[in-house]
């Protein structure tokens, strides 16, 4: 019994992890290649490197869903030992989290979103991690008085909706090292 116990957890570990590894041996196959090449060469891109991205279009808690893709780009350039590899302008996936209407009472609307993935000039997909939580202005005070004046009426006034212009620089960061092969 204590056998199967310790093979169905043994399994259990190692089978989720496979697919993982299968992805790694082949983007170290890559790179070893680029490494005994003489015109390509590989270069790391350490986990936690910052990246600065800014937003492509205006949002607002009152038109967008959750779960609903928005863009980003790239501000500038990112190279390392001379060689970019992530140009300028590359587009940046990202998601809406979170998306809550403005409310009556004075409640405001919030706006969560988060920046998923970047592709590098080989085609590499970078995994990105980072977020933003906006807030619009909260109008609980004025809907209170409101309401006390026009008893109960004005207890119907919202707060407002929160947004993000176009153009909003965030600062992201790499959530994993990823070799990316340029030419030498």
């Amino acid at each position: 019994m204590k056998y199967y116990y310790r093979l169905t957890t043994l399994l259990a570990l190692v089978l989720p992890a496979a697919p993982l590894v299968a992805q790694s041996t082949r983007a170290d196959e890559r790179a070893a290649r680029a490494a005994n090449s003489a015109t390509r060469m590989p270069v790391v891109i350490p986990a936690g490197t910052p990246l600065t991205v800014a937003i492509d279009q205006d949002l607002s808690s009152a038109s967008v869903n959750s779960g609903q893709r928005i863009s980003f780009h790239l501000t500038s350039d990112y190279s390392e030992f001379g060689h970019v590899l992530i140009s300028q302008g590359t587009p940046v996936r990202g998601t809406v989290t979170q998306a809550t209407r403005r409310k009556s009472g004075g409640r405001p609307g919030a706006l969560t979103i988060q920046v998923t993935s970047v592709r590098a000039v080989d085609g590499t997909y970078v995994p990105l991690r980072g977020s933003e939580k906006v807030v619009g202005k909260n109008r609980q005070s004025q809907a209170t008085a409101l309401g006390i004046l026009t008893l109960g009426v004005g207890a119907t006034k919202k707060g407002l909706s929160a947004s993000i212009p176009a153009g909003t620089q965030y600062t992201v960061f790499t959530d994993a090292k990823r070799t990316i092969v340029v030419a030498r």
